[in-house]
C-alpha cells in the first residue's frame, strides 16, 4: 500500500458509518405506507349553514385534488359535521351533506385517490369541560346513516366518530364500541376504523385498553398534536419535543392495537397547534409534519392524515412550505 493511501480499516469503518446512515435514512422514508392522507378542508369544525357549498363546490374540489396530487397523497379524510347542543340535539344538514359529499368522493375516486370518511361532531365540546351532551341512541343513528352512505359511493375506510372516548364516558364509550360494530357491518362492507385521542395520564385510555373497546376493528387511528408541559404551562417549544410525543403516541397505540388483534395502525390526525408560546409558521409546521411522517415510518405505522396542509385562505394562506415538503418525502421519496 502506498503511503497516503487509506488503510483497510478505515475504509471499512467508512462504508459501515455509510451504510448505517443510508439504512437510518431508509428507516426514515415513508416508503411502503399504505396511507399517505391529507384531511379535506380542516379548519371548520363545527356546521354552519352553507358549509358543505363553501368545502365542497366542484371548483374548489378540482383545485385541493390537484394540490393533493402533487403532494404525493393518495388517502383524503372526508367529514360530515355537526354542531351539539346542551338538548342532546345534534345540528346538521343531511341533505346538504349527502349531496356535495357524494359529489367530492366521486371527483376523488375519478382522480384515483381513496376516501376515509367519518361523520364528526367536536369532542372539545364535551370534554374537559361539557358544553354539550350527546346520547348513544342519537349518535347511533348518525352513524349508521353514513355507514351506509359509506357503502353507497364505495368508501374504501368508515370510522363511526373521533375520539369518541372524550364524547362520552370511558366505561360508555368502551361499551358503544363494541356494540356498533356488529350494526356498522350488516351495513357498510369496507374495512371500519378507529379513530381516538390518547390523552396520556387521564385513565381513560386506560379503561378502553382493559375492556377491548377495539376488538374487531379493522384499523386504529390515533391523532397526534404533541404537547409538553413546561412547569405550568403546555406549550411546544423544540422539535425534539415534537418527535418525542409522537413517538410515545406512536408505541401507546401500537400496544393497544396488539393487546387487541388490529394489525393496521395509523395516525388519524397529524397536526401542530402550539408552539412557543403561539402557533406555528408555515416552515416550522412543515418541519414538525416530516417529523411526524417519519415517526410513523420508523415505527412500522401504516400512514398518517395531515391536518392543516394546503395553501389556502381558510389554511395556511399563500404559504406551500409543507405542500413542498410532502412533494419531496411522497412524490418523489416515498411510494
Amino acid at each position: 500500500m502506498t503511503n497516503g493511501s487509506p488503510r483497510p480499516a478505515v475504509l471499512i469503518a467508512v462504508f459501515l458509518l455509510s451504510l448505517a446512515a443510508l439504512t437510518s435514512y431508509a428507516l426514515a422514508r415513508p416508503v411502503g405506507m399504505e396511507f399517505r392522507g391529507l384531511i379535506w378542508r380542516t379548519i371548520d369544525r363545527y356546521y354552519h349553514p352553507g358549509i358543505y357549498a363553501e368545502m365542497y363546490d366542484p371548483e374548489s374540489n378540482h383545485c385541493l385534488l390537484n394540490k393533493a396530487k402533487e403532494a404525493g397523497a393518495n388517502f383524503l379524510l372526508v367529514r360530515a359535521f355537526y354542531s351539539c347542543s346542551q338538548s342532546g340535539e345534534l345540528v346538521g344538514n343531511d341533505a346538504e351533506a349527502e349531496d356535495y359529499l357524494g359529489r367530492a368522493i366521486d371527483q376523488a375516486h375519478a382522480e384515483g385517490f381513496g376516501i376515509f370518511l367519518t361523520p364528526y361532531v367536536e369532542s372539545a365540546c364535551f370534554w374537559p369541560d361539557q358544553e354539550c351532551v350527546l346520547s348513544e341512541e342519537v349518535w347511533t343513528e348518525v352513524v349508521l346513516k353514513w355507514a351506509a352512505f359509506a357503502e353507497e359511493h364505495e368508501v374504501e375506510l368508515f370510522a363511526p366518530g373521533f375520539e369518541m372516548s372524550l364524547i362520552f364516558e370511558p366505561e360508555q364509550a368502551a361499551a358503544w364500541y363494541k356494540e356498533v360494530l356488529p350494526e356498522l357491518r350488516k351495513v357498510y362492507s369496507g374495512r371500519i376504523a378507529i379513530a381516538e385521542h390518547p390523552y396520556i395520564g387521564t385513565g381513560r385510555w386506560e379503561v378502553l385498553d382493559r375492556e377491548g373497546a377495539f376488538v374487531g376493528y379493522d384499523s386504529f387511528g390515533i391523532a397526534v398534536f404533541p404537547w409538553k408541559r413546561y412547569g405550568d404551562e403546555i406549550d411546544m417549544r423544540s422539535l425534539d419535543d415534537y418527535r418525542a410525543d409522537a413517538a410515545q403516541r406512536a408505541e401507546l397505540a401500537l400496544g393497544i392495537a396488539r393487546r387487541q388483534g388490529i394489525e393496521t395502525v395509523f395516525i388519524s390526525a397529524l397536526g401542530m397547534d402550539l408552539w412557543r408560546g403561539g402557533e406555528p409558521d408555515p416552515t416550522t409546521r412543515a418541519k414538525g409534519y416530516e417529523i411526524g411522517i417519519e415517526v410513523a415510518a420508523q415505527h412500522g405505522l401504516s400512514g398518517a392524515f395531515l391536518h392543516s396542509w394546503a395553501s389556502e385562505p381558510d389554511q395556511l394562506g399563500s404559504s406551500t412550505e409543507v405542500e413542498e415538503m410532502l412533494r419531496q418525502i411522497w412524490a418523489e421519496g416515498g411510494t
